[in-house]
């Protein structure tokens, strides 16, 4: 009983160990890759910097005054980001878990700092303002889920593949996949929605000062 009750706090132990190891495996990805996008943003050409996405003076005028059909956005930003999360989904049982979700972290904080820099660049402190009101509310909920993501697929293959669960064991941890894999979809949607009918409004107002 004793070696048994050894084996388990020993094996709880080097889990939250692994655990820690890839937490800050994940700060340093973020902020790496954060850094990677600021550069990147840097080493482009300055005419390609001004004509991107929500830079464009073309784009800028025209949503000042366009009225956003949010149910029509939803809808289409549905159809843009679920197929991700659902791969992601599947694959968080797999091998695949844990590299999928750390490209994940990193191509997010890569286009933030890239987002940001392009910002400055064009607009000056202006341009900080707008690329937070075009990322915010709604990555606070999808970068959550990211992280989230990550830190459970972690979880989840350690424990799968330690060697020593029971079949009952096997049951409440899939069990806890599938509630798990319905928590992360409901933040996700939650940032669907924020995106769909709370950041334009968000976007519209910051541009008033352009």
């Amino acid at each position: 009983m004793k070696k048994l009750w050894r084996s388990s706090w020993w094996q709880q132990n080097k889990i939250t160990e692994s655990g820690s190891v890839w937490g800050k495996a994940m700060k340093f990805l973020l902020l790496l890759s954060f850094v990677a996008g600021i550069f990147a943003a840097n080493f482009m050409g300055r005419e390609e910097i001004v004509n991107a996405g929500i830079l464009n003076d073309y784009f800028v005028e025209k949503f000042q005054y366009t009225q956003v059909n949010g149910e029509n956005l939803f809808f289409y930003i549905v159809g843009e980001r679920l197929p991700l999360l659902f791969l992601l989904l599947l694959l968080m049982v797999t091998s695949l878990g844990i590299i999928s979700g750390m490209m994940i972290l990193a191509w997010q904080g890569f286009s933030v700092g890239f987002m940001l820099s392009t910002g400055i660049l064009k607009y000056g402190a202006k341009g900080i303002l707008l690329i937070l009101g075009g990322l915010f509310p709604q990555y606070l909920f999808y970068l959550t889920v990211y992280i989230l993501y990550c830190w459970i697929t972690i979880s989840l293959r350690q424990r799968f593949f330690c060697g020593r669960e029971t079949a009952a064991d096997r049951k409440l941890l899939y069990g806890a996949f599938l509630l798990t894999a319905a928590v992360l979809f409901l933040l996700f949607m939650a940032g669907i929605f924020l995106e769909s009918y709370l950041s334009p409004v968000i976007l519209k107002n910051i541009l008033k000062v352009f």
